[in-house]
């Protein structure tokens, strides 16, 4: 950079970044409070709100309002009161499948201790490797609710983007594999009724993939199978999708699943995989560059990766064809095509 670039250089994007740290903060704080769930059912001024939550009356117009500023709070004109705006009703409301408030929780929780994991290059919330460790991470039912309302927020938008990326019709058996609750195949057999759909994911998952079906009114639409992806065969199929799950595990176990891709699906089948795939320039993509350093926070060997990568692992495991476009936001669709 030349002296006068330099000099004409402002502090506006540092001073951006701090106002988003700052935010985060206000709107995490407000999750560990519950105040969304609470104003959902019962509006409150900031007085109601300083005596319900314990807080003081210097900070709390401001903290409300800037929660008002960022859409996840409205404020009637009349009484001021405070309700839960629309954004924050389904995906802050403790009280909903979709709660996305304890995912925010422990993604703060990783991110705070990002130095350490620079330093040692160990995930920071406990994982261990093997296709186990979402087993160990998440005991309970419950458990796996919150975590899977999380992750079907995420991949809401490219199940719905994967209706119209590929050609459905001529389909007739599609798995998911790691499929998890089913969020996806629900927007596939709701567009294509004649598709046979199955989510092949870890036996503890069954459970809540069952109790979301019936909430879609999707119960028998589509089948679990229960598996180790890493030990047992995937179901055969016309497709195999990997949704959000080549980019859990490291190199070589990438090249596993590809292997295990190719050998599910007939000549003239294909594997389609999403994840939030980097630029192959590494400059561009800074949301993605980011998402692979969170996966160093919460997985052993995971990471981000460029589609000529992807693209590689599955020319290796045979697939003659691959190709890759943009599916929806900043993830990236890789489509494996078998020729033999």
């Amino acid at each position: 950079m030349t002296k006068g670039a330099q000099a004409g250089a402002t502090a506006e994007p540092l001073l951006q970044m701090a106002a988003d740290f700052y935010k985060w903060r206000t709107v995490l704080f407000a999750v560990e409070l519950g105040l969304f769930t609470a104003l959902l059912h019962t509006p409150m001024t900031p007085a109601g709100v300083c005596d319900r939550f314990g807080i003081d009356r210097r900070g709390a117009t401001d903290f409300l309002d800037s929660l008002v500023s960022v859409g996840l709070l409205e404020r009637a004109d009349g009484d001021g009161a405070y309700r839960t705006a629309p954004l924050a009703a389904r995906f802050l409301d403790g009280e909903k499948a979709a709660y996305l408030g304890r995912f925010l929780q422990q993604a703060d929780a990783r991110w705070s201790r990002l130095g350490e994991g620079l330093l040692t290059g160990e995930p920071q919330n406990g994982a261990r490797p093997g296709a186990g460790m979402f087993v160990r991470q998440h005991r309970s039912r419950q458990e796996w609710r919150a975590y899977y309302g999380g992750m079907d927020a995420l991949n809401g938008p490219s199940g719905r983007a994967l209706v119209d990326a590929f050609d459905w019709g001529t389909v007739k058996r599609v798995t998911d594999v790691g499929g998890a609750r089913g969020n996806v195949l629900a927007e596939l057999v709701r567009a294509y009724p004649h598709l046979e759909a199955t989510v092949f994911d870890l036996p503890a998952v069954e459970p809540v993939f069952t109790e979301h079906m019936a909430e879609l009114g999707l119960t028998g639409r589509v089948a679990f199978r229960p598996g180790d992806f890493f030990r047992d065969a995937l179901p055969e199929s016309e497709v195999v999708v990997f949704g959000h799950v080549l980019h859990d595990w490291d190199v070589e176990q990438r090249r596993q699943l590809a292997g295990r891709a190719f050998e599910a699906v007939a000549p003239g089948g294909y594997a389609l995989a999403y994840d939030t795939m980097i630029d192959e320039e590494r400059r561009a993509k800074t949301n993605s560059l980011l998402v692979s350093l969170n996966m160093m926070l919460c997985t052993p060997g995971g990471s981000e990766y460029t589609p000529s990568e992807g693209a590689r692992w599955f020319e290796d495991a045979g697939f003659a064809e691959v190709s890759h476009r943009p599916l929806a936001g900043d993830d990236t669709l890789l489509v494996a095509h078998r020729t033999r």
